[in-house]
């Protein structure tokens, strides 16, 4: 399906989510060097669901401040901005779709597990190769396979249809999805969030996550995510409905300078991270 027809159908999508006004504007400021941490606090005041849920997220066990952080203002200067955009964007979207919800073939928590995991995984990676803007990269991980709550959520009947052609063929959940939609996840998840005006780094790594030899002008990002989706499949923790292992870009790999040694010392680094960041998830809900 040319690009063109994957944007009359994504158009046709009735009730698709719209970035909220008070989000966009928050992004912007964190965008701007100019800003001041006082109109990013006003900004995101002007929501106070979202404020109190900035507040909640900020305090939660994932960024283990030992102070308790009590306005917004005092969370921006604790956190930064990255880390401030990544919760206001994490919990805006969360809020958008449910975090709750279980088909036979496609278990909500269990994508939301997964999707986190790969945000953990591409910042410990990023970090590791020495990349200063990793918390950037973690909202790259956690929305890789974004395209799958649209599927899910407002393509229903044809998502399962390609889960079970996925289970019933063990072909990949993308393969399946293509057949049956004549797209996939990837490409529908890069066309919403490029809707919304998201950072290209952020829009390409969900783009192109699957083959980042292809991906324009951020492959370092891309294959990061690529390599971090592989090794969130063999630690196992979570499921994003799809039960084939992907194939492993060598190129990818060898740019995140990992090896079995690494990856071995990483994987308990990582199961304990993930533990404590549960809490960032479902501060969404």
């Amino acid at each position: 399906m040319e690009n063109k027809e994957l944007k009359k159908k994504l158009s046709n999508i009735q009730n698709l989510p719209a970035l909220p006004v008070v989000v966009n504007n928050v992004i912007k400021l964190t965008q701007n060097p100019d800003s001041t941490a006082f109109e990013i606090a006003e900004a995101i005041a002007q929501d106070q669901t979202l404020a109190s849920k900035v507040l909640r997220t900020a305090n939660s066990a994932y960024y283990g401040f030992p102070k308790k952080i009590t306005t917004i203002n005092y969370a921006i200067v604790v956190l930064g901005l990255n880390n401030i955009k990544n919760i206001v964007l994490s919990t805006s979207i969360m809020a958008q779709f449910p975090m709750m919800g279980k088909d036979s073939l496609f278990d909500l928590k269990d994508f939301w597990k997964h999707s986190l995991l790969c945000g953990i995984i591409s910042k410990k990676i990023s970090s590791h190769i020495g990349i200063k803007n990793s918390d950037e990269i973690f909202m790259c991980g956690l929305l890789h396979d974004f395209g799958k709550l649209i599927l899910y959520n407002f393509l229903n009947k044809e998502f399962v249809q390609a889960l079970e052609l996925s289970r019933k063929n063990n072909i990949a959940l993308k393969d399946a999805e293509a057949k049956i939609f004549g797209f996939d996840h990837s490409a529908i998840g890069a066309l919403l969030l490029r809707k919304w005006s998201l950072p290209p780094a952020m829009v390409n790594s969900v783009e192109f996550h699957h083959i980042p030899d292809e991906s324009p002008n951020v492959y370092r990002t891309t294959s990061i995510v690529h390599v971090a989706d592989y090794l969130c499949r063999r630690i196992g923790i979570g499921n994003s409905g799809d039960n084939v292992l992907p194939e492993l870009n060598k190129k990818a790999f060898k740019l995140t300078q990992l090896n079995s040694q690494i990856i071995k010392e990483m994987s308990s680094q990582i199961t304990r991270e993930f533990k404590t960041a549960t809490g960032f998830l479902y501060e969404g809900e």
